[in-house]
């Protein structure tokens, strides 16, 4: 985006920028016309292969023409059609959220618009922090007890979106979001596809992050199913609990082993570690079969309770406490372990 632009789409008042992805960039806007904050996600091309970062016009005017079919030989496309599939992505994600938008954990999405020769998408703007925030803040890691907390609300996104069809295959610790009030909200589907896809599905292929993906991901032809994602958040979680992600798949298909997350975590319960391990399998079908399986054991072994903190409406005690690296968005506590953490 061009730093001068302040409106976009004559409505959309650019406030900052607030993230950057492998092919975007996020922006929080206020609505003008609304009076809402939300946020905009910018499609770039820096980091395609040989494409100038600059789309142009006619790139737009292909994707709008079709939905192009996969590519199985990349190097075969001119610069306008890779522009043209990153585009349709963006539209795909649209379209995704969507058909999501009544599911509680996923941003509501207002729109897509075109302008300064690429594709904006608007969503919901939402008041909190990632995971990855809270770790920061934490000193790198977080309770277990928060992390779990976090856990059961992605599993709850995941019953239903796997239900219906879609894997988002890019869950990790900035993609795992608690709001304010406690809600947990699982963000940037970009990366999605549909049940039983692969990644050579994507209209461009996306970029994955080695340090959370399932092995099935990093190798071509293979299939992607729920168990990706089971994978996916339990290497997020094994991060936000040890403060060290898991050793990339890769290598331990090479034959290096998963360090257990006791090693880290010396009163981690057993119920965790087991969790953990077996989404961390290298073999799909050793994986939980599902999200409800996970969400059965969490609400099993946890029962957890939000209540705000005294003093919030306070800007100096707000003030405060984030002074502390701690967040004055409420307290979690586990009942069954008894454990309060500041959210």
């Amino acid at each position: 985006m061009n730093q001068k632009t302040e409106i976009l789409q004559g409505r959309y008042r650019v406030l900052n920028r607030i993230g950057t992805g492998g092919f975007s960039n996020i922006y929080q806007a206020l609505d003008e016309q609304t009076g809402k904050k939300v946020s905009i996600k910018e499609f770039t091309a820096d980091h395609m292969d040989g494409v100038d970062t600059v789309l142009r016009g006619s790139a737009y005017d292909i994707a709008r023409q079709s939905i192009p079919s996969p590519a199985r030989d990349r190097s075969a496309l001119s610069q306008e059609e890779m522009l043209a599939r990153g585009l349709m992505q963006v539209v795909k994600e649209e379209e995704m959220l969507r058909r999501l938008g009544d599911v509680p954990g996923v941003p509501a999405v207002c729109g897509t618009f075109r302008e300064n020769n690429t594709i904006y998408l608007v969503r919901e703007y939402l008041e909190g922090m990632t995971c990855r925030d809270y770790m920061d803040r934490f000193r790198g890691r977080i309770p277990f007890t928060l992390a779990l907390y976090i856990m059961k609300g992605i599993l709850e996104v995941l019953e239903t979106a796997h239900k219906r069809g879609y894997i988002h295959c890019d869950v990790s610790t900035i993609n795992s979001f608690l709001c304010r009030n406690g809600t947990v909200y699982l963000i940037d589907w970009g990366n999605a596809v549909k049940t039983e896809g692969s990644m050579e599905d994507h209209v461009v292929r996306q970029a994955v992050n080695t340090r959370f993906s399932a092995p099935e991901q990093q190798i071509s032809g293979e299939r992607l199913t729920p168990a990706t994602d089971i994978y996916c958040l339990c290497a997020t979680i094994y991060d936000a609990i040890c403060g060290d992600p898991p050793r990339q798949c890769l290598e331990r298909i090479r034959g290096r082993d998963l360090v257990e997350p006791s090693f880290y975590v010396s009163d981690l319960p057993s119920f965790v570690t087991d969790m953990l391990k077996r989404g961390l399998s290298l073999d799909p079908g050793e994986r939980p079969g599902s999200a409800g399986e996970l969400l059965e054991i969490i609400n099993r072994e946890m029962a957890f309770s939000v209540s705000p903190v005294a003093g919030t409406g306070n800007v100096q005690v707000s003030a405060r406490l984030l002074n502390e690296k701690r967040s004055p968005f409420g307290f979690l506590t586990s009942r069954r372990h008894r454990r309060p953490t500041v959210l």
